[in-house]
């Protein structure tokens, strides 16, 4: 059946704007939608097919003939395993033998459907729209001459990283398991740690171009409707041609984009994902990348990890503490340093003065220049052994600690206390690593308010720091619940890390935060 040959093609192309089209729901647009529908002439089917993937090197057909009729296979090449593919829909149909009686095409093809035909993931396909989809998505479909629709059989095979230990938030007693970048493969990880049927998936398509999917996640009973309802139609006004990581469509359901806090949070942790939707949290897992989103995100869930409530409550509580006082160190010492050696020397003791004086005799440039000077050197440094390969990344640590340390200050360039300062806050500001881009924008800005009035621009900065965290919402729930508003039950998780046998006495969900104007009406 020579069907790519240009003369047909050519007498086809004029059928094809007689094609019916159906109309369907689309659950990812929320409207009906336009779909083409599939002619009852293989020919005709395989003639759109190959002219829509025209130069697609890696579209791949199988012709058949089962039953005496005509029939074709399509999929990707790469993305079905082959194997499942021969014996559980090659074999059977080249050996098919229908039963007396079945005289028409579409008896056949129930036949073939319902009792021939064996796959898990198995689905009938009306519309060209449908069938390209699923061959791209890893699906091999099945079309026969006379029937005017079509199977796909999920039968992905192609490769992707196994389950390993994420990157960035290790656990010492915790999960070794971390997200994929395969969404079904994120699903199952989900699903295993939470065995309810309360437990939701849905899925939508997000990318005008890439048609990425999103599953968005939440618990029946424990999400509150007002929410969920509001990250629905935030999905559904996503509107743009790519989608290729989680943090493309991040923005749209920020409450503040404009803030330099983050209200979504971020996880590469099954465990942590699971354990927010248990607090009335909700989901979204997007295909290909192996973050997930959390949303509502409060403050205090910048300092929470999965390892403060697998060891005692006395040593979370410590640990905790820790982690507060690194995000203020890493944002406060280095404007505090400015802001007291240029305009209160009398803060300081006399011999820690003269160290300070004798320090930044030699130095050519004003303490605040100095300050900005060390902390851009140390931001390019850390990114240039981010960005290149680790052979030549350990290089560049070895030069920047040369450019920052030791050889910087015998060259006269900088006072050795600012190598102590940049050292400190390079380590606090590592603690957390979630608050690390917002705790780079607000040390420069600390370091300028310094430079300009001393401490008092640092009490002006911190005064405006807590006026905008306490302004931002995340879905009406306050950014910085419980701690303000405040609420003493609510506490128990915050700085403290109460007993487990206290914990879990009554989990308190994100939208019943004080402040919270979430309608309290459960799904």
């Amino acid at each position: 059946m020579a069907v790519s040959a240009k003369s047909i093609l050519k007498y086809f192309a004029s059928k094809f704007s007689e094609i019916g089209t159906v109309k369907k729901s689309s659950p990812e647009a929320g409207s009906a939608t336009e779909y083409t529908q599939l002619k009852r002439s293989l020919l005709d089917n395989m003639t759109y097919l190959q002219g829509e993937f025209d130069g697609c090197a890696d579209f791949v057909s199988k012709e058949l003939t089962t039953c005496n009729r005509k029939a074709i296979i399509i999929s990707i090449d790469n993305m079905v395993d082959k194997l499942t593919l021969t014996q559980s829909v090659l074999t059977p149909l080249s050996k098919a033998e229908p039963p007396m009686g079945l005289m028409t095409d579409d008896d056949i093809f129930n036949w073939f459907r319902d009792s021939l035909l064996s796959s898990a993931d198995e689905k009938e396909v009306f519309s060209f729209e449908e069938v390209e989809s699923h061959i791209m998505s890893g699906y091999a479909v099945f079309l026969m001459d006379g029937v005017n629709r079509g199977l796909a059989f999920g039968l992905q095979g192609f490769k992707y990283r196994s389950i390993d230990e994420p990157n960035q938030e290790t656990a010492l007693r915790g999960s070794r398991e971390g997200f994929v970048e395969p969404l079904r493969i994120n699903m199952m990880l989900v699903r295993r740690r939470i065995k309810n049927p309360n437990l939701k998936f849905e899925i939508y398509k997000v990318g005008n171009e890439s048609k990425t999917e999103i599953c968005l996640t939440y618990i029946n009973g424990v999400v509150e409707e007002e929410i969920l309802n509001e990250v629905r139609h935030r999905i559904k006004t996503i509107n743009i041609d790519t989608v290729f990581a989680s943090g493309y469509i991040q923005k749209n359901f920020h409450d503040c984009p404009y803030s330099i806090f983050s209200t979504v949070g971020t996880t590469e942790r099954p465990d942590t994902f699971c354990g927010r939707i248990n607090e009335g949290r909700i989901g979204i897992i997007v295909d290909n990348t192996p973050l997930a989103l959390t949303m509502p995100f409060l403050f205090i869930d910048n300092f929470q990890n999965m390892d403060d409530y697998v060891v005692g409550p006395y040593y979370a509580t410590f640990t905790r503490i820790l982690k507060y006082l690194a995000f203020f160190t890493s944002i406060l010492v280095p404007g505090l340093y400015v802001a007291i050696g240029s305009f209160h020397q009398a803060f300081l003791p006399s011999q820690l003065l003269y160290t300070l004086a004798q320090a930044e005799e030699a130095t050519p440039f004003p303490l605040v220049f100095e300050a900005l000077l060390m902390q851009i050197v140390y931001e390019m440094v850390r990114e240039a052994g981010l960005r290149l390969p680790k052979q030549i990344g350990f290089a560049i640590n070895i030069v920047g600690a040369l450019i920052i340390g030791e050889s910087a200050v015998s060259a006269g360039l900088i006072g050795a206390p600012m190598v102590i300062i940049v050292a400190i806050t390079a380590t606090t500001t590592l603690i957390i690593p979630t608050l690390y881009e917002s705790g780079v924008v607000l040390r420069f800005v600390f370091i300028i308010l310094a430079g300009m009035a001393g401490m008092y621009g640092i009490i002006l900065g911190i005064a405006f720091l807590g006026f905008h965290l306490t302004s931002i919402k995340s879905y009406e729930v306050p950014y910085t619940a419980p701690i303000s508003p405040f609420n003493a039950r609510a506490m128990r998780d915050v700085v403290v890390r109460v007993p487990w046998t206290i914990l879990s006495k009554r989990k308190i969900a994100a939208q019943d935060m004080p402040g919270s104007n979430v309608d309290k009406t459960q799904s």
